[in-house]
């Protein structure tokens, strides 16, 4: 059986998952090298995978022949400059969202992808879980009926944004980033575009976030090109963890997904309730993060198109970079 040799560039919280996938879901993938700027956290996850060529020059690790495919989960300030090294050479690419900062960087990237002829999957894990791929599946089949809204949200638990993460010029912020997934299911699903947003946003937690311009809550409206509306909204503060979900009104039917149980069990109390719900994105999406991927290593090993596309990629950050523009002029943008 063909395999792929892949390797992966930052193995932070996603990186180090996909590593794990490579390493041990995937049969068609191998994992062959993992870098990082920081050699600690690179050799850690090389060594619990056995893997040898392990890097802290994101540029010896090009070198390495045995990589045909890469794995980007680095900052977004530095995918552009990452892809385009990694095209010229040959190397097919799945990278984390947002696929880049500016609409510039990502048409870039997608002209260096497509004139070296390789693959480049953009990482909208949504697309891949089975709850989302049922009620895609269901609303094809048009089962809903008519389209009317669809309201989206990812909350995030508390945490501490800080470095790159706190600065929307570096990370994308929490348009670009966090409501990036929003913005490509509102268009998976709906099969629609957006033809205009309107945005706001506050600041009532994270004060590192507001020193750079960025907000921790949000809700954005969108008018989809077939007169159906659109409703997202984020927040970065949601006290019993993660949660992300959707539901798609139509005349015949209302399909949801909601956050999703680890398993059954729940104890009622007569002044608290104890529910057994995943606690942050890696739990919630651990099957869709392995699902694209094995896709990915398909779609290299097949020759076909990806699932989720540069195109798709881009898509996804105009309505983030517009619903910036909104939030900022308190106007509506059309696009």
């Amino acid at each position: 059986m063909k395999t792929l040799g892949v390797g992966v560039v930052g193995v932070g919280s996603i990186g180090a998952v996909h590593a794990e996938n490579l390493a041990l879901n995937i049969p068609r993938a191998n994992l062959v090298a993992i870098s990082d700027v920081d050699p600690d956290a690179a050799s850690k996850v090389a060594n619990r995978f056995g893997i040898g060529a392990v890097y802290s020059d994101y540029n010896e690790m090009l070198e390495n022949k045995n990589v045909e495919a890469i794995v980007f989960a680095v900052p977004p300030f530095l995918k552009r400059e990452m892809i385009i090294k990694a095209s010229k050479l040959g190397k097919h690419v799945f990278v984390e969202k947002p696929i880049a900062l500016s609409l510039d960087d990502a048409q870039d990237i997608l002209e260096a992808t497509e004139d070296a002829a390789v693959k480049l999957q953009v990482g909208y894990q949504r697309r891949y879980d089975p709850a989302f791929c049922r009620i895609e599946r269901s609303i094809a089949n048009g089962g809903i009926g008519r389209l009317l809204l669809v309201k989206s949200w990812t909350h995030d638990p508390p945490g501490n944004p800080h470095g790159w993460s706190a600065n929307p010029a570096q990370s994308g912020g929490i348009f670009l980033d966090t409501c990036s997934h929003d913005f490509d299911e509102v268009r998976n699903l709906t099969k629609a575009s957006v033809v205009s947003v309107f945005a706001r946003g506050t600041n009532l937690v994270y004060d590192q976030l507001k020193l750079h311009g960025d907000y921790d809550n949000v809700v954005i409206t969108l008018e989809l090109d077939n007169g159906a509306l659109a409703v997202v909204d984020a927040c970065g503060y949601t006290a019993h963890g993660y949660d992300a979900g959707i539901e798609v009104f139509g005349t015949e039917a209302v399909a949801s997904v909601k956050m999703g149980w680890n398993s059954s069990a729940e104890v009622l109390g007569k002044s608290s309730t104890v529910q057994d719900l995943p606690q942050t994105y890696q739990e919630r999406f651990a099957q869709a993060y392995r699902y694209e991927l094995e896709d990915f290593v398909e779609c290299v090993l097949s020759d076909r198109e990806t699932r989720v596309t540069g195109k798709d990629g881009i898509e996804a950050m105009r309505i983030g970079l517009a619903a910036r523009e909104s939030a900022q002029t308190e106007q509506v943008v059309t696009l």
